[in-house]
């Protein structure tokens, strides 16, 4: 990257640390965002000039992302491999009265996206989702503690870049609402590592032991995980990085 210089207005971007980099360096995250990558060691007063001495470059990126997110199409149908699940969806920037069946599982109605524009639907479909994950979630989790006789102090749904799940040191699990793009089985081998997390915070060999205990495959299920991102359907993502 050696742009000269951009005189418009400065650039947005988020800073990582990142313990094994060697050099400082500008990276375009999936679905927008511009990120500064950044040995623990390097000057931060540094950074504004960095990302000036490539802001043509950067911005360049940024603008057939926004193209690129513009033509993404949204689904007709959410399909979800967590419970199987395929259920229309309706667009409509007007009130629309449903007919059907009001006390009709979730899975069933139609979704209706009462929304005109494209970044409002895709917040419509993502609450949707959220919805619908603590509603399954939860109980799914609770279930697995007491067969396990792993406890936890309490559960929270959200919608993370990065991570399936986490366990704070207090037994608080937290779950990625994108579980639901995944299979149950996979989402249940999860569930089981944070409960894992409970006793034992690190991923030391004891810890490892007793995932083995409850999931005695678990080497099977943390290779489906690692390429489980891409079950996750661009219109999700889109509005997640921006």
């Amino acid at each position: 990257m050696t742009d000269t210089p951009d005189k418009r207005s400065p650039l947005r971007w988020e800073l990582r640390i990142a313990p094994r980099a060697r050099h400082a360096k500008l990276r375009i995250r999936p679905y927008g965002g511009l990120e500064v990558v950044i040995p623990p060691r390097f000057p931060r007063a540094q950074i504004p000039a960095l990302v000036e001495r490539h802001a043509a470059w950067a911005r360049r990126q940024l603008d057939r992302q926004t193209r690129l997110r513009d033509a993404i199409r949204l689904p007709q149908r959410l399909d979800l491999a967590y419970d199987g699940s395929s259920t229309p969806v309706i667009y409509t920037s007007e009130p629309l009265c449903w007919t059907g069946d009001l006390f009709a599982e979730p899975s069933s109605a139609p979704i209706v996206v009462e929304a005109a524009d494209q970044a409002s639907r895709i917040g419509e479909l993502r609450g949707w989702i959220r919805r619908r994950a603590q509603q399954l979630l939860p109980p799914k989790l609770e279930e697995l503690s007491r067969r396990s006789g792993l406890d936890f102090a309490r559960v929270g749904i959200r919608s993370q870049k990065t991570r399936w799940g986490s366990c704070s040191s207090r037994g608080h699990i937290s779950l990625n609402d994108q579980l639901l793009f995944l299979p149950e089985d996979t989402v249940e081998y999860l569930m089981i590592h944070e409960l894992c997390h409970t006793r034992q915070l690190d991923h030391s060999r004891r810890f490892w032991r007793l995932v083995e205990t409850h999931c005695p495959d678990y080497r099977a299920h943390e290779r489906l995980m690692s390429r489980s991102r891409d079950r996750v359907p661009d219109w999700f993502l889109v509005d997640l990085y921006r």
